[in-house]
């Protein structure tokens, strides 16, 4: 993806986001980009292999299952915040997309869909040593923190760090779950860095913690990674008998420098419980 087309991204999801609890139109989207709907329909199947309004659908509904977790309001009032006419037509779109019934979700502590997620296979249960990476960290919306953090980053690197031969690795981190509700959605924090650099790049020395992880292997579009979560916070970690251990953060590590829409070998490692 271009930088212009990136940066329109972008400027489409932050309007979304802006606008989740009203109406939108795509003509509205566009026009706060500056491109015709046509243009935006591209962008979005380019971006994250859904229609403008299936990726509206899916963060209305996200939002919707946040609210229904937090009790404040009853089920009629979310169908109608999330843009629905009444409270059946939210608990069919709602169940098609979470495989369960609105009531039932206001008793599971994590968003499990059975069709907005994806199927990982087994991870494997490594024992990692700790990983000094240089790294930085921005803040927004989700797809507006991690290409910001990866472009400060690219910035710092020499050619030859971005070319096939070097051997280092780059490392993702998302800290937050906006969905949760303990961030707000343009607050999220996201952490690029690079491990086997000698030199000094003027950024942040960290450490990730070494011990016991789950090691998933992901083929697609960064952009996507938000479906892989799902999947291993949901349907895996209900079925598994590990633990996450919470005080450390799960990590991605990219075979090649991200770029938000090309697909690329991921291996994502989360943190467990000492057995």
């Amino acid at each position: 993806m271009s930088d212009l087309n990136n940066t329109n991204f972008i400027k489409a999801v932050r309007f979304i986001y802006d606008h989740i609890d009203q109406p939108i139109a795509l003509a509205d989207i566009a026009k706060s980009v500056g491109i015709s709907v046509s243009s935006l329909k591209r962008l979005f199947m380019e971006a994250t292999n859904q229609s403008p309004g299936a990726f509206i659908r899916r963060i209305r509904l996200e939002f919707s299952f946040r609210s229904l977790q937090s009790r404040k309001d009853s089920i009629l009032e979310v169908a109608l915040s999330s843009g629905f006419e009444d409270q059946s037509a939210f608990a069919r779109r709602f169940k098609e997309t979470f495989g369960y019934s609105p009531r039932e979700a206001r008793k599971k502590l994590n968003i499990v869909s059975e069709l907005e997620s994806i199927l990982l296979d087994e991870p494997d249960i490594v024992e990692l040593t700790d990983l000094p990476i240089q790294s930085v960290t921005e803040r927004g919306l989700y797809f507006e923190a991690a290409p910001k953090a990866f472009n400060i980053l690219k910035c710092k690197l020499a050619t030859n760090e971005l070319s096939d031969d070097f051997s280092g690795i780059f490392i993702g981190i998302g800290h937050d779950n906006p969905h949760e509700g303990e961030v707000k959605e343009d607050q999220v924090r996201f952490t690029a860095g690079i491990t086997l650099i000698e030199r000094d790049l003027g950024i942040e020395h960290v450490t990730l913690v070494g011990g016991r992880y789950a090691r998933f292997r992901y083929f697609g579009k960064p952009n996507n990674l938000g479906l892989a979560y799902h999947y291993i916070y949901g349907k895996w970690l209900e079925t598994s008998p590990s633990k996450i251990d919470k005080t450390k953060p799960a990590f991605m590590a990219f075979d090649d420098f991200p770029d938000p829409i090309k697909e690329q070998n991921i291996l994502i490692h989360v943190p467990l419980i000492a057995s």
